[in-house]
């Protein structure tokens, strides 16, 4: 059982460095190991960050250093201080005034890695508290201010509606507060003082649009806006980071009608959720991933080791002397231009159709008709579809075509050992898979193993786009919908979609808190 916090009063000879931003530098910096920085959304979800905010406000020491001072019973007779302090997230300047004081506590972890100290005296702990999106936001802006992550340990406190990532990283997908509640503001917080840290693969996506046509389209309260960039010019390449996954298709339709429906319940904003996904299912149509995908290539990683071997060659030896994830295929018909870093090529059904004629030798292709295509980092999806990569087993998306029935079932076989490969959302590699439907997407939560599997690997990988129409607002047949970390975007007339691992951000992964409930 967990022990209740217990005040202690701070030093009073302790004064900010500046006295026009109440900031602890000082008293933080002496005790990084004992630390939390907790920068907290307070209208995510059911608003428990408000909850969070103000017993914060409550139980704090002393008002003006925005601290509060727990103590931790290790042993019957030796306590261990805990040392929180609390930003409100949406209010610029008390962000401001976080984000200040981490920049000057990460110099002070530089200087104590210079001198040779413990690893728990140069690594910062920071919580996030909002929705998934919230986090990489956050740390987005630490980058921009100059402050080195390399030096945090991030941690995810779920207030949002969904809250996959910090369901993946271990810890449950929503916390439970209630007012006034210092208890229950100490166990929460406890939990992630205890927790170790772990790495995080963060990836990149580059949007190539139509020079002329391209935009990419957001669903606000005051309607559909295009993307701009600093100079008001409609972005026709769009460049961002995420971590958890990126999809096209019937999902990302649901979220994009959902997103300026959202509310402050987090209750309420999944009953919005189910309402569009079953009146996109009923009354809606989605355009397939047949109808605007032409090709999905994976190009030879920069940190692969590994020996090239063709996905097709018929030496087995050579073939099991690699990773089964990076067998490749050799066909120059498939290739084009850049064959010789090409690993695999995925055809659509649809491109392959228009030019098996000209095909002689073996091909992947992706079947079916699939209502989406998803990119996978973390092992969560949709608000806790945990796991679909596994319980997917060998259930595939690609055939091989070109070959006799003997060769294909060969082949298939080869397939079907990457499916087999374990998902870890730190192994800089993504799980790339389909749904058939949108009956099949709703209900994968309660049946299981409804997805179908494409490719478990390490990038770079690409998305060649078919043409599709001008964008019209009575068209809605030919609409393109993108999913980035739970936001969702109307991508209109789009030609190349390139993802990789982020090595701009700690080499391409970043440091996490880590638990087990």
């Amino acid at each position: 059982m967990e022990q209740s916090p217990i005040n202690q009063n701070i030093p009073t000879n302790i004064q900010p460095i500046q006295d026009n931003i109440d900031l602890t530098t000082k008293y933080i910096s002496e005790n990084i190991d004992k630390s939390l920085i907790f920068f907290c959304n307070p209208i995510s979800g059911n608003q428990e960050g408000n909850i969070f905010l103000n017993i914060g406000k409550h139980y704090m020491t002393k008002e003006h250093y925005k601290l509060i001072d727990f103590q931790y019973l290790v042993t019957p007779k030796v306590y261990e201080p805990i040392k929180v302090i609390m930003f409100e997230l949406i209010n610029r300047e008390d962000n401001a005034k976080g984000q200040l004081l981490l920049k000057n506590c990460v110099e002070r972890c530089k200087l104590n890695k210079k001198m040779g100290l413990s690893d728990k005296f140069f690594k910062m702990r920071i919580l996030i508290g909002g929705g998934d999106g919230t986090v990489l936001s956050m740390i987005e802006q630490f980058i921009n201010l100059g402050i080195d992550v390399n030096y945090c340990e991030f941690a995810h406190v779920p207030l949002g509606t969904g809250n996959d990532l910090a369901n993946s990283l271990g810890f449950s997908d929503h916390v439970d507060i209630s007012e006034n509640n210092i208890d229950d503001l100490y166990l929460i917080l406890l939990k992630y003082y205890k927790a170790q840290f772990g790495k995080i693969d963060v990836w990149k996506m580059e949007l190539e649009l139509d020079i002329l046509d391209g935009e990419i389209l957001t669903n606000t309260k005051n309607g559909k806006i295009p993307l701009k960039d600093n100079n008001g010019n409609i972005i026709k390449r769009y460049i961002r980071t995420f971590i958890n996954y990126l999809s096209l298709g019937y999902d990302a339709r649901i979220g994009y009608n959902f997103d300026h429906q959202r509310s402050t319940s987090r209750n309420k904003n999944k009953c919005i959720y189910v309402y569009e996904g079953m009146k996109k299912l009923f009354c809606g149509k989605t355009l397939s991933v047949q109808g605007f995908i032409d090709s999905f290539t994976v190009y030879d990683s920069l940190d692969n080791s590994i020996n090239q071997e063709s996905f097709f060659s018929d030496k087995e030896s050579e073939v099991n002397n690699t990773n089964s994830h990076l067998y490749g295929i050799p066909s120059a018909n498939c290739l084009g231009k850049d064959s010789n870093k090409v690993k695999f090529k995925f055809l659509s059904q649809k491109s392959f159709n228009l030019k098996k004629n000209e095909l002689n030798n073996k091909c992947l292709v992706m079947e079916g008709n699939p209502c989406s295509i998803i990119f996978q980092n973390i092992c969560n999806y949709m608000s806790g579809v945990r796991d679909m990569w596994s319980y997917g087993k060998d259930r595939l998306a690609v055939g091989v075509h070109n070959g006799n029935n003997e060769e294909n079932m060969k082949y298939t076989e080869k397939l079907k050992s990457m499916a087999s490969l374990r998902q870890k959302f730190d192994d800089k590699m993504l799980e790339v898979f389909t749904f058939d439907n949108g009956f099949e997407t709703g209900f994968e939560k309660i049946y299981r193993g409804l997805a179908k599997k494409i490719y478990h690997g390490r990038g770079p990988m690409e998305v060649k786009f078919l043409e599709t129409p001008k964008y019209t607002k009575g068209d809605t047949d030919h609409r393109i919908y993108m999913n980035v970390d739970g936001e969702y975007f109307h991508i209109v007339k789009p030609i190349l979609l390139r993802i990789q691992l982020n090595r701009d951000i700690c080499d391409g992964q970043l440091s996490f808190l880590v638990g087990n409930e």
